[in-house]
């Protein structure tokens, strides 16, 4: 959904379905109700205020940012979702950290699997942590994620022992609960690679190395919408 700029003083939105909606719509069985909604503000670049001020800023905001129209693409629209937070001196939100379980080994953004053309493939289990923001003791309520969306190119990767909640073509997205570990989120999961076979790689297979396939992951907090994009690179037998 976005606005259509008019010379009156009406506000017109324009709504379009994305693919999910349309499909949902084309079944026409009375299911299809509209029951919620998010906004969201990917056009607003906030360092103008940053750089004029809250009043200055917030007009040169208002009235010079471009207003996006609406998009189909459910994977791209409303990146940046608005939140509504109860406590008014909330100066900070909260950030998402990814480590291989248990390895404590800090922040991580690439995955290895390796042998992916054998049924004995490696498999990368994973903890992804919610933390307060820097500074704060706790997280806010509203923005306390207690389910994480992973998805997956299925072409390549799986997630072990789960279903996926929606397919979008090559796309697959699974629902992990998370679990209270000294008060804050944590989420564990295992990402199993596809078994592969020697055309897999001559096709899908990197430009400087058909050995390796790099195929992309995110993982997305359903409720704060902070997102992690991780890298993960298949290799076709194991690393000498």
């Amino acid at each position: 959904m976005g606005f259509l700029q008019q010379d009156t003083n009406n506000i017109i939105l324009d709504a379009v379905l994305t693919k999910e909606g349309r499909r949902k719509l084309a079944a026409n069985n009375g299911t299809f109700r509209v029951t919620h909604f998010s906004l969201g503000d990917d056009e607003v670049d906030y360092s103008i205020i940053e750089k004029f001020g809250r009043a200055v800023g917030r007009e040169k905001v208002e009235k010079n940012t471009p207003v996006f129209e609406a998009l189909t693409n459910q994977n791209i629209e409303s990146m940046s979702r608005l939140v509504t937070i109860s406590n008014d001196s909330e100066a900070v939100l909260s950030t998402l950290s990814v480590q291989f379980q248990g390895s404590g080994n800090g922040d991580i953004s690439t995955l290895t699997f390796a042998n992916t053309i054998s049924s004995n493939a490696t498999a990368v289990s994973v903890t992804v942590i919610q933390s307060p923001g820097a500074g704060a003791t706790s997280i806010p309520p509203e923005i306390t994620d207690s389910v994480l969306v992973i998805a997956l190119d299925n072409r390549f990767l799986s997630l072990s022992n789960a279903r996926p909640f929606s397919t979008n073509g090559n796309e697959s997205k699974f629902n992990v609960t998370a679990r209270l570990v000294n008060g804050n989120p944590q989420f564990e999961f295992t990402i199993v690679p596809r078994v592969l076979t020697t055309a897999d790689f001559n096709t899908f297979g990197n430009s400087a190395n058909k050995t390796q396939i790099t195929s992309m992951a995110r993982i997305q907090g359903r409720q704060s919408g902070l997102f992690r994009d991780l890298t993960a690179t298949l290799n076709k037998e194991s690393a000498n």
